[in-house]
C-alpha cells in the first residue's frame, strides 16, 4: 500500500477497524445458529466454513462490488451497483446486515471526506433511491481516501472475515489466539477471493454461501439469541 501514501495506509487502517461504529458487532451472518447446530464443530471446521463463506460468497459479490465501485465515476453506476448487489443478496438476513451497516457508514462518511460522488451517495441512500449496501458505501469511501482499488477489496473481505471469527469468539467457540492464528491462515483465501473479484464484471455478481445462508434464516425462529442475524 506505499505507493498511496502513509494517509492513505492509515485512512485502510481506520476503515478497517473493528472498532468502526457501523454495527458490525450485532451480526453473526448465521454463524450463531450454525455454531448451535454443529456443537461439535471445532477449529477446523469451522476455519473451512470461513474460507468457503469468503470465496463463494463474499469475495464474488460484495468483494466484486467494492471493485466495480472503485471504477464507477457517476451516480448512476453507483445506484446500479447497489441494486445489483441488493438483487443477488436473496435472503432477508443477508440484505438487513448490508444495508444497516451500510447506511451507519454513510452516516460517518461525509466526516471522513468531502469527496463529491461520496456526498452524492450519501444524499442518495438519505432520500431512499439507493438501498446503502455496506460494499458500495465502503468501495466509494475507500477511493475517496485514496486507498487503491485491491486494498480496497481486501479490506471488504478481511472485515467479513473478522465479524465471522469475532463472532465466533463472542459465543465462546473460538479463542481470542486462535482467532488470531486463523485469520493469518485464510490469508491465502483472502488474496484469492481478491483476484477474483477484479476480474469481475456487474453481470458476473454472485454470492454462494448456502450452509450459512440455511443458518441465518433459522437464526429468526430461535428463542434466545445473542446476534441480530
Amino acid at each position: 500500500m506505499a505507493e498511496h501514501g502513509s494517509e492513505a495506509f492509515l485512512a485502510a487502517l481506520q476503515l478497517g477497524d473493528p472498532g468502526l461504529p457501523i454495527g458490525r458487532f450485532v451480526h453473526s451472518h448465521g454463524l450463531e445458529s450454525w455454531l448451535a447446530g454443529h456443537p461439535g464443530a471445532g477449529e477446523a471446521e469451522l476455519e473451512e466454513l470461513v474460507e468457503s463463506v469468503i470465496l463463494e460468497g463474499v469475495g464474488p459479490l460484495d468483494g466484486a462490488a467494492v471493485a466495480l465501485v472503485h471504477r464507477a465515476v457517476a451516480l448512476g453506476d453507483l445506484l446500479e451497483l447497489d441494486r445489483a448487489v441488493s438483487a443477488r443478496k436473496s435472503l432477508p438476513p443477508a440484505r438487513i446486515a448490508s444495508h444497516a451497516c451500510g447506511r451507519q457508514l454513510a452516516v460517518l462518511a461525509p466526516r471522513l471526506s468531502r469527496d463529491p460522488l461520496l456526498l452524492a451517495l450519501v444524499a442518495a441512500i438519505r432520500d431512499g433511491r439507493a438501498d446503502g449496501n455496506l460494499a458500495v458505501v465502503s468501495g466509494v469511501l475507500a477511493r475517496a481516501l485514496g486507498i487503491g482499488e485491491r486494498d480496497a477489496v481486501l479490506l471488504e473481505l478481511r472485515g467479513a472475515m473478522t465479524s465471522l471469527l469475532s463472532s465466533a469468539v463472542r459465543l465462546g467457540r473460538l479463542g481470542p489466539i486462535g482467532a488470531q492464528t486463523m485469520a493469518l491462515r485464510l490469508a491465502p483465501a483472502l488474496s484469492a477471493a481478491a483476484g477474483d473479484a477484479l476480474e469481475r464484471e456487474i453481470g458476473e455478481l454472485y454470492s454462494s454461501a448456502v450452509e450459512l445462508d440455511i443458518a441465518a434464516l433459522a437464526h429468526g425462529r430461535r428463542d434466545a439469541r445473542t446476534f441480530a442475524t
